[in-house]
């Protein structure tokens, strides 16, 4: 897993480049008003009681990247949405593959400090890391293969920062509590099973 994690920010690396190249700017056509970037850890405990877990409980890395385009902005307030693709690791119970969006609000406060609340909803393809074996007619045992499964994940955004400028790029810094579900996991006895994630990021501002 840990060479999927690296190919992953070799990943980013190149989402980067593309983005800075003039020539395949995909983000300006798309008007987008930056792009993101970060790292997360993702708990299985229910949202906001369990949260001192993210904290204490074992470390289960994840990465996504995305961009950021504005509905409405004012002085001090932005409405706006973002798409973001990411991919999680959880020893014991799944590899998640991500592809979702949010709908934000953003309050400016001084001295360029922000908070911002996020509802998302998207496509989660679930790795569940469990061998599975099946008996064919004459009771011979085969290993059944393992192409992971659709769920829906939903949840909301609690978001903190600061903008900041590093030589000519403007950016957000960013910490962002993310309490979210998924869903069908396991009908019989877990069908919405609760996560909580705590994100690390940045959104580079496209001039």
């Amino acid at each position: 897993m840990k060479i999927n994690l690296f190919l992953a920010f070799l990943g980013l690396v190149s989402f980067k480049s593309n983005a800075d190249n003039p020539k395949n700017n995909c983000f300006k056509k798309l008007n987008a008003e930056s792009y993101q970037f970060n790292v997360f850890t993702n708990q299985y405990y229910f949202p906001v009681t369990g949260m001192g877990n993210i904290f204490t409980a074992k470390y289960h890395p994840g990465i996504s990247a995305g961009f950021v385009k504005n509905i409405k902005k004012k002085e001090k307030t932005t409405f706006y949405y973002d798409a973001k693709i990411g991919i999680y690791h959880h020893r014991f119970i799944q590899t998640g593959v991500q592809l979702y969006g949010d709908l934000g609000y953003r309050i400016n406060l001084p001295k360029k400090f922000f908070l911002a609340g996020e509802f998302g909803l998207g496509y989660l393809h679930a790795i569940v890391h469990q061998t599975k074996f099946k008996a064919d007619e004459n009771g011979k045992y085969s290993k059944v293969k393992n192409f992971g499964k659709p769920q829906v994940m939903t949840g909301i955004g609690i978001k903190a920062g600061k903008q900041i400028t590093m030589g000519k790029n403007t950016g957000r810094l960013f910490i962002n509590y993310q309490p979210w579900f998924q869903f069908p996991f396991i009908k019989s006895y877990v069908p919405l099973l609760p996560n909580n994630s705590l994100h690390i990021g940045f959104d580079l501002i496209l001039k």
